[in-house]
């Protein structure tokens, strides 16, 4: 079992973490219990029941829809546990009926998007998603401005501004943050300790490094006859990675400050684009034209590789299994920058509340919103058993030391600008492969290739019902 998963096996039952009552032994199914005949016994005083501290006795019925974003305890259906927040959640709001209902990643996205667009009479009134699709409910006019729940306590609190700012549209707040994972890259131990790499790498607290030893660690890697890591460009999927990793190079930016533009042809991207091709001449970067990011981490995993661009928390927990039967020990980096500051892309899960008549069924909305994310006795264990850290400062290391989940804490300050739920931003996505692939096998110089990128991507930034005007 990997630190991982013992970290999440642990914090499940709330022994080692939390100290939570929440893992009393499970009673036994009527059916199971053998009743013997026995006399009647004497009158036993009753236990007095748990003070229960209400907060409000509001009285509405909401709904709560959700992804499976939770992980459940070994044997329980999905569901289960949010069945229990929902308990917790009545004991301070007990006149407060909240109906859960889950949807898959599949049709879920489409389910509530075809009920926009209708006219959203069946909408649920909490939602926990992503920012892209939330920023496209927001765009519909069909979120509550969450604004007045971002008190100065609140956004101060926070550890990031990309993160602040992937709650808001059009000036407002529209989504209540909860958890979030920066996205990084991984290394092979035994490739690093052999080639003599790992001197140079800082292993200390966020672990950020500079451009100038990532180049030297390469060297290291490429001396040693170790296959560098794969730039992939062939479909879109892990694109955050790679656009994470150029833009950082040389501090450069995928867009400029208020979004209006993309800026992959500034002079500091173009020097990353440069430089990178310089390293797969040399062979420390393998060109990746015709692999997906997928392909990468098969081969990252397989121990084919030194180094993998694409990776996070939900990675090491899914490919665990394969890491071990093939012997890979990961180490993991964020992505190196000239200053040594990265901005980094990063997972983030919030919930939106969708707009009603109803006030009551508002006010108890953000009574669930709040309790889900702060309780000071469930929200710990809700953001580990979601996969991802806190977003507050305040609430601290909900690890219990973990070494690799302090360097994903310390890391989230560095998250930067949100850019997915920017108009036009699934179309933009093809031509930033076709852009890389073009440099790579040299089709086209890094100039022009940036040029054509920025012309075809700024196209996309036009509001959809311009089109064809």
């Amino acid at each position: 079992m990997t630190v991982w998963k013992r970290m999440l096996a642990l914090t499940m039952c709330g022994t080692l973490i939390f100290g939570m009552a929440a893992c009393k032994g499970k009673e036994p199914k009527s059916d199971e219990i053998e009743i013997e005949a026995v006399e009647e016994p004497e009158e036993i005083p009753e236990e007095p029941e748990e003070e229960s501290q209400v907060v409000s006795d509001l009285e509405a019925s909401i709904s709560w829809w959700t992804y499976p974003v939770f992980v459940q305890d070994e044997g329980q259906e999905e569901g289960a546990y949010e069945q229990t927040l929902i308990q917790e959640f009545n004991k301070k709001y007990p006149n407060i009926r909240v109906e859960l209902r889950l949807l898959d990643y599949t049709q879920g996205p489409d389910e509530v998007q075809g009920l926009i667009d209708g006219e959203g009479l069946e909408l649920p009134n909490v939602l926990l998603d992503e920012p892209g699709r939330i920023g496209g409910y927001a765009k519909a006019g069909v979120l509550a401005d969450l604004s007045s729940m971002f008190t100065e306590e609140m956004v101060s609190d926070v550890v990031s501004e990309g993160i602040l700012s992937a709650c808001r549209s059009e000036g407002a707040y529209v989504m209540y943050p909860f958890s979030a994972s920066n996205y990084v890259m991984a290394f092979n131990r035994t490739m690093l300790e052999d080639s003599g790499a790992m001197e140079l790498m800082n292993r200390e607290g966020a672990c950020t490094w500079t451009t100038e030893s990532f180049e030297q660690v390469l060297e290291k890697l490429g001396e040693s006859q170790l296959n560098g890591g794969i730039l992939y460009c062939s479909g879109i999927a892990g694109d955050y990675a790679t656009r994470s990793f150029l833009t950082n190079l040389y501090d450069g930016s995928l867009m400029n400050e208020d979004g209006s533009a993309y800026t992959m042809n500034s002079e500091a991207n173009q020097q990353a684009l440069t430089k990178v091709k310089e390293w797969m001449d040399k062979g420390w970067i393998l060109n990746g034209s015709g692999s997906t990011g997928a392909d990468a981490v098969t081969s990252f995993v397989n121990g084919e590789n030194s180094f993998c661009l694409l990776w996070s928390l939900p990675q090491a927990l899914t490919n665990a299994q394969a890491l071990a039967e093939n012997g890979v020990e990961v180490v993991v980096m964020p992505y190196p920058s000239a200053d040594g500051e990265p901005e980094l892309e990063y997972m983030l899960k919030g919930f939106c509340i969708f707009k009603t008549e109803d006030e009551k069924q508002e006010e108890a909305s953000r009574y669930l919103v709040d309790f889900l994310c702060n309780d000071e006795v469930t929200a710990a264990e809700n953001i580990v058993r979601s996969g991802g850290f806190p977003v507050r400062t305040s609430m601290g290391d909900v690890y219990g030391g973990n070494e690799e989940a302090l360097l994903y804490e310390a890391l989230l300050p560095y998250s930067g600008t949100y850019y997915n739920h920017t108009e036009g931003f699934e179309e933009m996505r093809v031509y930033w492969y076709q852009m890389l692939a073009e440099i790579l096998n040299g089709e086209y110089s890094v100039k022009d290739s940036t040029e054509s990128f920025v012309e075809y991507a700024n196209k996309t930034l036009e509001p959809k019902e311009e089109e064809g005007e």
